[in-house]
């Protein structure tokens, strides 16, 4: 019986997935962008860096860093305490297309892919990058949503 390396393995599962297409990937921006507008309904109008409180829960905090009438680029996150200092985390900068209703991730955690180690990652195409990227952003406001369900949103102090 032939012995199958974690090279094999890892190589078989990716080759089970078949590549995204621009229409899923888009897909995935429509329903993130609805995600985002039920968890920050006036994301259009904000224009100051704002912050949600959550009892029990980490500050959420939400960063504009580019607002036109069309689009807006931000950045949504938990600003947590370490040894090293304040640290922003998951640190996601996503751009907004409000006029097409779409929601792009731009990056996560200062990255532009999520798995740098993939050992496949030379074979994804944009359109794999880009679902893996927009993935997690939607894995993380659909637990937002929950976890926080009644706010309000405050200009940052």
């Amino acid at each position: 019986m032939a012995r199958i390396t974690e090279q094999d393995f890892l190589k078989s599962l990716y080759n089970q997935q078949k590549p995204k297409s621009y229409a899923q990937v888009s897909g995935l921006f429509e329903m993130n962008f609805q995600k985002i507008s039920k968890l920050i309904p006036l994301l259009s109008i904000l224009s100051h860096h704002s912050v949600a409180k959550q009892e029990g829960e980490n500050d959420l905090h939400l960063f504009v860093e580019e607002k036109s009438p069309y689009t807006g680029i931000y950045t949504l996150t938990h600003q947590l305490n370490s040894a090293a200092g304040l640290v922003n985390r998951p640190d996601i900068r996503f751009k907004v297309y409000f006029d097409a209703q779409l929601l792009e991730v731009i990056s996560v955690c200062n990255e532009t892919t999520l798995n740098t180690n993939h050992p496949f990652l030379a074979q994804c195409s944009d359109m794999d990058i880009q679902w893996e990227l927009n993935t997690f952003i939607e894995r993380w406001l659909d637990y937002c949503l929950v976890k926080y369900n009644t706010l309000e949103w405050q200009i940052a102090k």
